[in-house]
């Protein structure tokens, strides 16, 4: 292990910014440079990107973000996600995900040498941001590009299955505000072709 590259790969490049797409791939690169470094005999590494961050990744909007957001990473990273302003606090809120979020990832288009990089799918990231109903959240989804890209089928199946964001859901409280959200979300936004 090399500590001065990392922290040379560190320092040259962490500032607080917004971080726009190429900033958010910039940084994952780097963060893979250095898990390459740190963990040269085990196997490929993985992290579950969520979040503005998700939505920025998969060219689905153009906003900035201020950190990357993770909801599943190999415990070897965690080590390395402060100094790259990547943080886990969402797993506090894994009961906004759908129960079988895991089985819809989508492999970002970036290219590793030890990390696969994924995200949620957008109807997963639909679900969990109406679940947090924060303004920014709200206009990330009220987006013209998030709507135009939405399975809408797939999200009425998840939000509205008992298998999946009731399932995952700690509270019958907390589900039935969901539910509100989401029927008002569907009533202005989802095409009237169905």
């Amino acid at each position: 292990m090399n500590n001065s590259i990392i922290e040379r790969n560190i320092l040259s490049y962490l500032q607080p910014a917004n971080l726009q797409y190429n900033d958010l791939v910039e940084r994952l690169m780097r963060l893979d440079e250095d898990a390459a470094l740190l963990s040269e005999s085990e196997g490929r590494l993985h992290i579950t990107i969520v979040g503005g961050g998700a939505l920025i990744l998969q060219k689905i909007i153009a906003r900035a973000t201020h950190d990357i957001d993770a909801i599943s990473v190999s415990p070897t990273l965690l080590y390395l996600l402060d100094k790259y302003d990547i943080n886990t606090r969402v797993n506090t809120y894994v009961d906004s995900f759908p129960y079988n979020f895991e089985s819809r990832l989508r492999k970002l288009p970036i290219t590793g040498k030890k990390i696969d990089f994924y995200a949620v799918s957008l109807e997963d990231l639909v679900i969990a941001k109406l679940h947090s109903n924060r303004d920014t959240d709200i206009q990330d989804i009220e987006s013209d590009a998030v709507r135009k890209n939405i399975d809408w089928g797939l999200l009425e199946k998840l939000a509205l299955s008992k298998d999946e964001a009731l399932a995952s859901s700690f509270s019958k409280q907390r589900h039935s505000e969901f539910l509100h959200f989401y029927h008002e979300y569907v009533r202005k936004f989802r095409p009237c072709d169905r």
